[in-house]
């Protein structure tokens, strides 16, 4: 219980920083008047070809990164995002050692407005912080949860979650802190602290780190540590993906591609429990709300502390279904254009999925599955 405390006590200064300051009471304002705006300083250098150099190059490599994070399904991409976004996924996966194993995820997260612009539904509520290094981690999830966003700044989010399944819920936290480290680099650190009946507390951290190395490359490190009242100590992990976006032969779809190196282990005992390689294959197929990928992996891994280590081939076959927020805005456009309307307004349902460049915006791709216009959702009010 202490440990709780403490954690709250170091992070509740930094959630205070990021709080928009209350308005002002209009009863205490002198009506017609406002305050002059500060003096700027003298000292300060005008801005010139090299600060919008900079300004560019860091809308360009964040823009490179939420690309990524869009195309390839990422989960904390998905928690936060200013859309719903559903993703129905069909996996067989073959393992070695293991065999076959099918099964079917419903992951993402939906908006209910109607009730409050900051509450989510979500889908397999621990999707949101996962780094998927081993089989044993994309075990099936059968429960949901809420997600209600009490504050977004700049750089930081604060929200509180409650995860729900059969036979408990798990209430919790989750602090998201992100900027950028350079022109081309950035950061995203998480931190979550949850409480289950049945695992007591546990805190969750990972700290991601992105460089972009070129127009389509990124080099991404992520690291997550869990600590709680259950786990064999910290349960740890870390892995080195390096994406990279590539045009497929016909030019109208985007084709990703994931090359992956991860470990991960524990320190009560104190062993680590697999290393893995693999490389990830992902394009769109038929339609742009299609996926599909092909993730072979090289596992040499132990069951416990006192077990060998073996080494075990592993490949995964999935299928995935990108479910759009709102069907019935996207017939109503489409009705719409098919009555004379202008056709370059909106998303078409036949438009691939272009980079930032090719949009002509910094902003995220648009996609058959993730339409534009969200303006109404976008309001921090209740």
């Amino acid at each position: 219980m202490k440990m709780w405390l403490l954690a709250l006590i170091i992070t509740a200064p930094v959630l205070a920083d990021d709080q928009q300051s209350p308005k002002a009471d209009p009863s205490d304002s002198i009506r017609g008047w406002e305050a002059a705006a500060p003096a700027d300083d003298p000292n300060q250098p005008p801005e010139n070809w090299m600060d919008s150099s900079h300004s560019y190059a860091t809308e360009q490599a964040q823009a490179l990164t939420e690309w990524m994070d869009d195309y390839f399904g990422e989960p904390n991409y998905e928690l936060e995002s200013a859309e719903s976004q559903v993703r129905i996924d069909f996996t067989t996966d073959w393992d070695e050692q293991d065999g076959t194993n099918n099964n079917v995820r419903l992951r993402g997260k939906i908006q209910v407005p109607r009730i409050s612009k900051r509450l989510n539904l979500v889908f397999s509520d621990e999707g949101g912080d996962e780094l998927d290094p081993d089989r044993e981690e994309r075990k099936l999830d059968d429960s949901f949860g809420l997600l209600y966003r009490v504050s977004e700044g700049k750089h930081s989010r604060f929200d509180l979650t409650m995860g729900i399944s059969w036979n408990n819920v798990r209430p919790g936290v989750r602090y998201r802190y992100q900027g950028a480290l350079s022109d081309v680099s950035t950061y995203r650190f998480t931190q979550r602290l949850q409480y289950e009946n049945s695992e007591g507390g546990y805190a969750t951290s990972q700290i991601e780190l992105n460089r972009v190395l070129d127009e389509d490359t990124i080099l991404r490190w992520n690291n997550r540590a869990v600590y709680g009242e259950e786990t064999n100590g910290t349960e740890w992990l870390s892995r080195v993906s390096l994406f990279q976006r590539h045009k497929t032969i016909n030019g109208k779809r985007q084709m990703g591609i994931n090359y992956f190196g991860a470990v991960n282990g524990f320190t009560d005992p104190d062993y680590v429990k697999n290393y893995r390689l693999g490389v990830l294959f992902r394009r769109q197929v038929y339609r742009d709300y299609l996926f599909l990928e092909l993730e072979p992996a090289y596992n040499y891994r132990k069951e416990n502390e006192d077990a060998n280590r073996q080494f075990a081939w592993s490949i995964a076959l999935r299928l995935q279904i990108a479910l759009e927020r709102d069907l019935a805005r996207k017939k109503n456009r489409n009705k719409a254009q098919r009555k004379g309307a202008d056709p370059t307004a909106g998303t078409a349902s036949g438009e691939a999925l272009l980079a930032p460049e090719e949009k002509g915006s910094p902003g995220q791709p648009a996609t058959d599955s993730l339409p534009t216009d969200y303006s109404a959702y976008t309001e921090d009010d209740l």
